[in-house]
C-alpha cells in the first residue's frame, strides 16, 4: 500500500491536500469498521495506529458502567478503608488544585473536593461519559469534569504547571501509552508537585485474580498492562520526577455477609460471562477471605508509589 497526496484546494495563497491510502476491504471488516466511521489517529514516528473513536470509552460505558453504580450503591461501606488510605497519602490540603485520574463515578471525588474546599479546585478525568455523569451528580462547584479517552493517548488541554498534585486509583493499567501519561503528569504539576498512584502491579496476588477471574469473565474483558516497580521508576525519571517511594497496601473489603463478596465482584467488574459464586470462588482463591469483628473481609492488596515533580 502507498500513501497519495492530492492537491484539494487553495485558500489566500496556502495549498490544502488530502491523503489516501487503500486499505483492503478484509481488514477494514476485522477491526469492525463501517464507512463513515469517526477515527481517533496516533501518530508516532514510523507508525501510524486508526482505532475507533468510541472503542476506548466502551469500557466503562453501558452494563459496565450500570452494574458497577449498582455495586458502589448497594455495598456503600465496602470500600470505606480506601477514603482513609487516600487522605493518607494524598491529605489534601485546602486551595489545592489536584487532578484525579480515572475518576470513575466519584468514589474519592467527593471526599477530595471537600478537603480543597471552595478555594482548592479538583479536576475530574476519566474515559467513561456514564461515570462522569455520577461525578456531575456530585454537584459541587470545585468539581471540573474533563473526558479523556485515554491520558495518554495525547495532548491534555490543561494549562503547564496548573495542579499541586496528581491522584490516581486503579486506573493507570488500564493507560495504553504510560509514558505519554506521565509526560503529561509532568507537564501540569507545579514544580514540587506530587503525583500518589495506587494501581495493581505485576506477579501480585490481585493481578492474578484480574488475569485469572476478570480478563475471563468481565463482559468487555480485561486487556490491560500492569506496572513493575522498575518500570514506574523509569516512568518517572524519564519524566521529571524524582525516585519514587513504594509502599504495600493490605486493603481489606468489609462485607456483612460472605455471599454479598461474589455479588459485589460480579457487579463491580461486570463478570456477566459467570456468576456470583464463581466470583466468590475465584476471590477466595486468588485473594484469601477473613472473618473479623462481624465482617467477612476481601484482601485487596494494592501499591502504591509517591513521587514528586523536579524542582
Amino acid at each position: 500500500m502507498k500513501i497519495l497526496r492530492e492537491k484539494s484546494r487553495e485558500y489566500k495563497g496556502n495549498a490544502y491536500f488530502k491523503y489516501k491510502v487503500n486499505i483492503p476491504l478484509g481488514a477494514i471488516e476485522r477491526a469492525g469498521f463501517r464507512e463513515g466511521a469517526a477515527v481517533e489517529v496516533l501518530a508516532e514516528p514510523g507508525q501510524i495506529t486508526f482505532s475507533n473513536s468510541s472503542q476506548s470509552t466502551q469500557e466503562f460505558d453501558g452494563i459496565r458502567s450500570r452494574l458497577y453504580k449498582e455495586a458502589m450503591a448497594e455495598f456503600p461501606e465496602a470500600r470505606i478503608s480506601e477514603i482513609e488510605i487516600m487522605e493518607r497519602f494524598l491529605s489534601p490540603k485546602s486551595g489545592e488544585r489536584i487532578l484525579e485520574i480515572g475518576a470513575g463515578n466519584g468514589f474519592f471525588s467527593k471526599k477530595i473536593s471537600e478537603r480543597v474546599g471552595d478555594r482548592g479546585r479538583l479536576i475530574v478525568s476519566d474515559p467513561s461519559l456514564d461515570q462522569l455523569e455520577e461525578v456531575k451528580k456530585l454537584k459541587k462547584p470545585n468539581i471540573q469534569a474533563i473526558q479523556f479517552v485515554q491520558f495518554g493517548s495525547g495532548p491534555v488541554d490543561l494549562t503547564k504547571e496548573k495542579v499541586d498534585a496528581v491522584w490516581s486509583y486503579g486506573a493507570v493499567h488500564h493507560i495504553r501509552q504510560k509514558g505519554k501519561s506521565f509526560g503529561n503528569m509532568g507537564r501540569i504539576l507545579k514544580r514540587g508537585g506530587r503525583a500518589v498512584i495506587g494501581d495493581v502491579f505485576v506477579g501480585s496476588r490481585l493481578a492474578q485474580h484480574f488475569d485469572a477471574q476478570v480478563a475471563k469473565y468481565c463482559v468487555v474483558g480485561h486487556e490491560v498492562s500492569f506496572l513493575s516497580r522498575e518500570y514506574a521508576k523509569t516512568l518517572c525519571e524519564l519524566n521529571g520526577f524524582e525516585k519514587p517511594e513504594f509502599h504495600e497496601i493490605a486493603v481489606k473489603w468489609r462485607f456483612k455477609k460472605k455471599a454479598d463478596i461474589g455479588l459485589f465482584l460480579y457487579k463491580l467488574h461486570a463478570m456477566t460471562k459467570t456468576t456470583p459464586k464463581e466470583c466468590l470462588r475465584g476471590a477466595e482463591e486468588f485473594l484469601g477471605i477473613n472473618r473479623k469483628g462481624g465482617f467477612f473481609e476481601l484482601n485487596w492488596p494494592i501499591t502504591f508509589f509517591i513521587t514528586r515533580k523536579r524542582k
